[in-house]
């Protein structure tokens, strides 16, 4: 069954223009950071982000509580487009504060979770029932499609176009989403486990069933559930241990090698808009046809498997340009994470009930996520400058090993209750249909 379009526009529409904003933020964030505070400032700011992310999700958290999704959404983009605007005015004056240099790199990591907490919720909200894993590809499509047209753009203007020019388009993106909200799909606020009728979904999906349109499983409000829910959470946080790690290095390998801020910000943003080229292709020919076919084991297993293989390389070969060589392949894996990873693990979310699917979501992205960025960022701090490369490589590859492990099990307990298409559900194409 094919997703209709006047709930599946907007969403590619929300994502491609959130997402618009944060490659704009991160590379501008990342290359005045590093050009003017050093590579050694970095476990710094990503401490500080880590712990205004927290902040941030908590806030979020007791707002979805109270509010639908939209007017969370819109009072979100409010506050980043006014804070956007403080640090336009700030930093024409004070070009080397590293409190600014610093809020701006914190505002792009922000802009980062917002981002995946109100994309995911709101394309599980929406597709949660659907049995081809086609609207969560297409819906992330919206992000590397941004990526490619910001990329492309700061690539060409990066010589010409002052900063604070770039923080000016970033005010107009977020303007034009706060427009686009009207079209984004309602949404009730998110109740509290305590609060939903336990029998309320069960029912539903028998009535689905004896419709004859599709069968829909979940895992039961029981401990099941909560068992999957706290394996994601573990998932995730080695996830985040690894990948969190790896990227510090790429950028400590980067800012020794590119000192001038034009060739770090053509550095960045060439990279995110090659990456996001590739993984447009990948999401528009062969990620719905994957992750149908194999589910989503695959990529949630491959992609710490790929990783280890480079990790294990790095620590043989010390050599500079080795080094580079690698580590900017390990952050090209990120075509196989938001082409198939990410598709996966959003989708692995729409088994759980409704009563805790939200709550899940808005912790891990919200909680899980930024806690441990915050951990990874402090152990940085007091002893990156301690450890050899080869440490550093070496304990990132220990978290490898549950990441895998943990992947294993999720996707193999995922692959027993998703949905499935009944006999009368054709198999859905990549062409979308009227509604």
């Amino acid at each position: 069954m094919n997703p209709p379009r006047p709930t599946l526009i907007p969403l590619i529409g929300f994502t491609f223009l959130t997402s618009a904003t944060y490659s704009v933020a991160r590379a501008l964030g990342v290359s005045l950071f590093i050009a003017r505070m050093g590579s050694d400032a970095l476990p710094v700011a990503l401490a500080a982000s880590a712990v205004t992310v927290i902040a941030v999700s908590a806030l979020t958290h007791l707002v979805n509580q109270r509010f639908p999704a939209r007017y969370s959404v819109f009072g979100s983009w409010i506050g980043l487009a006014s804070i956007t605007a403080w640090l336009t005015a700030m930093i024409s004056v004070e070009h080397h504060s590293i409190v600014l240099l610093g809020a701006l790199y914190v505002i792009a990591e922000v802009r980062g979770c917002v981002n995946t907490i109100y994309a995911t919720t709101l394309v599980n909200n929406a597709f949660a029932s659907s049995t081809s894993k086609r609207p969560f590809v297409l819906v992330a499509a919206g992000a590397p499609i941004a990526g490619i047209a910001m990329g492309a753009a700061m690539g060409f203007g990066a010589s010409t176009l002052e900063d604070t020019t770039w923080l000016k388009i970033i005010i107009g993106l977020d303007a034009a989403t706060i427009v686009l909200l009207r079209w984004l799909p309602k949404t009730p606020a998110m109740k509290a486990p305590s609060e939903i009728d336990p029998h309320s979904q069960i029912n539903q999906t028998k009535q689905i069933d004896q419709n004859g349109i599709r069968s829909i499983r979940h895992i039961p409000s029981s401990p099941s559930a909560y068992r999957y829910r706290y394996g994601l959470v573990s998932l995730i946080a080695f996830n985040v241990v690894a990948v969190t790690m790896v990227d510090y290095q790429w950028k400590v390998i980067a800012g020794d090698h590119l000192l001038a801020e034009a060739q770090l910000l053509t550095y960045f943003a060439g990279f995110y808009a090659i990456n996001d080229i590739l993984i447009v292709l990948v999401q528009f020919t062969v990620a719905t046809k994957l992750l149908d076919r194999f589910g989503i084991g695959m990529p949630l297993c491959a992609y710490p498997l790929l990783l280890s293989v480079l990790g294990l390389i790095a620590l043989i070969n010390q050599s500079q340009a080795v080094l580079i060589l690698l580590f900017t392949l390990g952050q090209g894996l990120t075509v196989l994470k938001r082409s198939l990873y990410d598709p996966g693990m959003t989708s692995a979310y729409a088994i759980l009930p409704q009563s805790i699917r939200n709550e899940t979501i808005l912790l891990i992205k919200g909680v899980v996520k930024p806690v441990i960025e915050a951990a990874v960022a402090i152990g940085l701090l007091l002893l990156a400058s301690r450890m050899t490369s080869n440490q550093i490589t070496s304990t990132w590859l220990a978290a490898l090993i549950p990441w895998f492990l943990l992947s294993s099990w999720v996707s193999s307990t995922y692959e027993k209750w998703s949905p499935t298409r009944t006999e009368n559900e054709p198999s859905s194409g990549l062409k979308l249909s009227e509604p």
